[in-house]
């Protein structure tokens, strides 16, 4: 199985199980310190990834608060408007 990547900063690598191995390509099995960099890479996204979703969430719920405003300014507005509209035909 080979895996060539398309985009980004490693674009045209080729990534395989097979044992024809480009010398452009990573080893299959790295050695200790470069899985222990990954492995510290990974939590530090890992981290992120939460971060992120937290701050989604509290987004969110903040969305889902002003759409409730909006609802009650906008009902409010109609009233004002109608309200508005009963008075000019009243005038008249």
């Amino acid at each position: 199985m080979w895996t060539t990547v398309v985009y980004g900063p490693k674009k045209g690598r080729t990534y395989g199980t097979g044992v024809l191995q480009s010398s452009s390509s990573p080893l299959l099995f790295p050695n200790s310190s470069s899985t222990l960099q990954t492995m510290e890479e990974m939590e530090v996204m890992k981290k992120q990834i939460m971060e992120l979703t937290q701050i989604c969430t509290a987004n969110d719920d903040k969305f889902a608060k002003f759409s409730k405003f909006e609802e009650l300014v906008k009902k409010h507005m109609l009233q004002v408007f109608h309200d508005e509209e009963d008075n000019e035909s009243d005038d008249n």
